[in-house]
């Protein structure tokens, strides 16, 4: 009888040592996020839209600290994660499939641990005020006739959602992707600097870089990719009702590197939820003019999975 009360008490307290931490939870260290792009950007409104919720809430004891990594599309900020450990972070979107599908980065997604998807927005086309480009309808015409006189410019990276978006808008209206010309831009600073100066035509970015552009910077935002119109953006029509069959999301998410224990991913995990559950963060996303899309590492798991074979699919078009 004292040999299986000993034997019980032994397995309690497996059970329990296997329960028990060997690391602090999140909540007790100071979190890093790294952007792997330049301040200002879409990243980098994801980075301090997560950390206002996070300190909002009191979801950590310490405050979270952002670091910026520019360099190669993102893949110098990617890199540095594959070196930290999992109190660290990194922002992250589809240009980290479109750089190892084209050959800008050996990185793959699978080396790292999808935590969460936390937004979209839309892809958008800018000209100058004094453009003689009156719509995207226009746009295309004129790029049909002359390709080589309108070349189009893009930030970070060539292959990202940028040029891809364009391609396939491009692509709808009989144009062949292979004849644009696309100038690579290393953030948004730069890609302005070159629309005002003459150097491109037009700039294929984000729908919140646009309209911040277009606030300030005598700019106009000639179509945008959602399925409608956007309520805070009354006056610019969509591809589709310029008869541009297509529709393009732009997802930002989050990510750990590929050590990860699965612990460590479930308090993430459980982190990251508490922020999309926050009203907080409900004005981060009418802040900022994005689309709710959370989706939880598991579903993350599967958007990676998914967008990889679209990406791939979309490359091999001419």
């Amino acid at each position: 009888m004292m040999r299986k009360k000993y034997i019980l008490l032994l397995l309690a307290s497996i059970v329990l040592a296997s329960c028990t931490p060997s690391k602090k939870p999140l909540t007790q260290q100071e979190l890093t996020f790294i952007v792997p792009g330049s301040p200002d950007g879409g990243w980098d409104a994801l980075a301090n839209s997560l950390k206002t919720v996070i300190e909002k809430e009191k979801l950590t004891k310490y405050n979270v600290q952002i670091i910026y990594e520019e360099g190669e599309g993102g893949n110098d900020g990617w890199a540095h994660l594959k070196e930290s450990g999992p109190h660290t972070i990194a922002m992250t979107s589809s240009l980290l499939l479109t750089n190892n599908l084209l050959g800008h980065s050996t990185l793959n997604y699978r080396e790292f641990t999808p935590l969460a998807t936390m937004a979209s927005e839309w892809q958008a086309v800018i000209v100058m005020d004094d453009s003689p480009i009156q719509s995207i309808t226009d746009f295309m015409q004129r790029l049909k006739k002359q390709p080589d006189l309108y070349p189009i410019g893009i930030e970070p990276q060539f292959g990202n959602d940028d040029q891809i978006a364009f391609s396939e808008a491009a692509r709808a209206t009989g144009l062949s992707a292979a004849s644009l010309r696309f100038f690579r831009y290393s953030n948004g600073d730069e890609l302005l600097s070159a629309l005002q100066a003459g150097e491109i035509a037009a700039a294929s970015l984000s729908s919140s870089q646009s309209e911040t552009f277009a606030k300030e910077e005598n700019v106009r935002i000639i179509a945008i990719s959602s399925p409608e119109r956007l309520g805070h953006l009354p006056d610019v029509p969509t591809w589709k009702e310029q008869g541009i069959d297509v529709v393009f999301p732009h997802w930002r998410g989050v990510m750990g590197s590929g050590e990860m224990s699965e612990p460590e991913k479930e308090q993430w995990s459980s982190l990251l939820n508490a922020v999309q559950s926050s009203p907080y963060w409900v004005e981060e996303l009418e802040k900022n003019h994005w689309t709710p899309f959370y989706r939880n590492s598991e579903d993350t798991a599967a958007l990676l999975e998914a967008d990889m074979k679209k990406y791939r699919y979309i490359m091999n078009q001419k």
